[in-house]
């Protein structure tokens, strides 16, 4: 059955003639006839008593008609819905985030002008490694993340270029360095962090034919930081994920990795076309900061 023989039906009820039926529905009597044959024909019973004055719900008819009009409410109720997420008056948002580097440093700049925009979307932050937010995409449990470049089994957008930079107590005597290698620290007490950010520090000193000295291993940033500014011990991270503030309060000191080490980063997402309003909207917010130099960019 269609919503089109369930409102012939309600309606033809209502007016107790095809003549009436018809114009209140803009269509002709035999598209009303036709229609309710149909039903009938579906349902297997008659809904109406056909007489020369005029139309009438059998008792069977008189049983369902209440129940198509329930119908009828609810699929008005979906189409409502669905209007209200096209024009993003509610909805939902899942979004996946690799870390601090794009959870810190470039979500905010992307979330405050999308809550700015669509105040009544609710966005949900997931963490996890770069891998796991790439099984999050594909199995949809988010809508969109943050994802390393390259990849080939993902739509993506271009978000902008991380480097990896050395994280030292205030004070320290390599400070006076204005560019700092692996082989400088590898002696040092190291604080390796946890996630890509760890490897990547990992595969920079393996390059470099050194070791490290870890003494904290898989520790979160903050964590790191806080390690680091009060003295025990030096560490490698992301540009992105590093808090404005530290640096500008003197709680620690950021030289440049040599050799230069750099990650893209981008938004991912399964097939742009079929994304929920909320999250291409999101995508959108995204492209136009990125091209507008708006997000931030080590």
């Amino acid at each position: 059955m269609t919503p089109a023989q369930l409102q012939a039906f309600v309606t033809l009820a209502q007016t107790n003639s095809f003549t009436s039926a018809a114009m209140m529905l803009g269509i002709t009597q035999s598209a009303v006839s036709h229609a309710i044959k149909s039903l009938e024909d579906e349902l297997g019973v008659s809904l109406f008593v056909r007489g020369k004055a005029e139309i009438v719900l059998t008792e069977v008819g008189k049983g369902l008609v209440g129940k198509a009009h329930s119908v009828l409410g609810f699929s008005e109720s979906i189409k409502q819905t669905a209007n209200e997420a096209r024009n993003l008056k509610q909805g939902i948002l899942r979004v996946g985030s690799f870390g601090p580097s794009f959870s810190v440093g470039l979500l905010p700049v992307i979330l405050k002008k999308y809550r700015r925009r669509y105040p009544n979307i609710n966005v949900y932050v997931e963490e996890g490694e770069d891998h796991q937010v790439i099984d999050w995409i594909d199995q949809r449990q988010v809508d969109l993340g943050s994802i390393i470049l390259p990849v080939s089994n993902l739509d993506y957008i271009f978000l902008g270029t991380d480097k990896l930079s050395v994280i030292l107590p205030p004070k320290h005597t390599l400070t006076t360095k204005s560019k700092i290698t692996a082989s400088d620290i590898s002696k040092l007490p190291f604080i390796l962090t946890q996630g890509s950010t760890g490897k990547l520090a990992m595969d920079v000193f393996r390059q470099q034919n050194c070791q490290p000295d870890i003494r904290y291993k898989n520790i979160q940033i903050m964590s790191m930081f806080s390690l680091v500014a009060d003295g025990a011990g030096v560490s490698i991270t992301a540009d992105l994920s590093i808090p404005s503030e530290l640096e500008k309060n003197k709680q620690v000191s950021i030289r440049p990795l040599e050799p230069l080490v750099k990650r893209q980063i981008g938004l991912g997402m399964q097939h742009r076309e079929h994304l929920s309003p909320a999250a291409a909207a999101f995508v959108k917010i995204a492209a136009e900061l990125q091209r507008a130099g708006a997000l931030p960019n080590p």
